[in-house]
């Protein structure tokens, strides 16, 4: 038996350890998870899995059902736009956004693909920083995607009553 006292607790406790000591490996929650990480589809984090996570932005794995809807909304909303935009100019209508206007030089299906290009290389951007909060508000980025929805669906109501109230679905054709 072993005289020293402090020697055999140190024994005992290292009879009980496993094999690998998985403490000897280093921390991986130390080092953030990578803005990339968002395109890889092995993750499986989908929201932030401590308290103190909530209070600062972090990055996801994945993405929830209803995002996925409201980016298919937003791209489906971008391409009506882009049509009912074309149906009010060729009544005499006016685009107001100077960048739009602009693509409209080079033709219909310019501005189009501009449109939809604008908000495809954007969208990536917004789910990356979902969670980021906007100038040190609540207001995370990710809340901006249904915003935008919601606009781009009060824009097109609008485009609609335009062309059923002053120009008529028959001069269209």
């Amino acid at each position: 038996m072993s005289s020293n006292p402090q020697g055999d607790a140190a024994d005992m406790e290292m009879s009980m350890e496993p094999a690998t000591d998985q403490r000897a490996q280093p921390d991986r929650r130390q080092t953030p998870t990578s803005a990339w990480s968002a395109f890889v589809p092995t993750g499986k984090r989908m929201a932030a899995r401590r308290a103190e996570e909530h209070c600062r932005p972090y990055f996801v794995d994945r993405f929830s059902v209803w995002m996925l809807i409201f980016i298919l909304m937003l791209l489906f909303a971008t391409i009506a736009d882009a049509v009912l935009t074309i149906c009010v100019l060729k009544e005499g209508g006016d685009e107001l956004n100077p960048l739009m206007d602009h693509l409209l030089n080079y033709g219909t299906v310019t501005f189009v693909l501009g449109k939809y290009l604008l908000t495809v290389v954007g969208l990536p951007l917004l789910l990356i920083f979902k969670n980021y909060y906007l100038f040190g508000t609540r207001f995370r980025v990710g809340y901006l995607i249904p915003a935008l929805v919601a606009l781009y669906m009060l824009l097109i109501g609008y485009q609609v009553y335009l062309i059923h109230h002053h120009i008529g679905w028959q001069h269209l054709q």
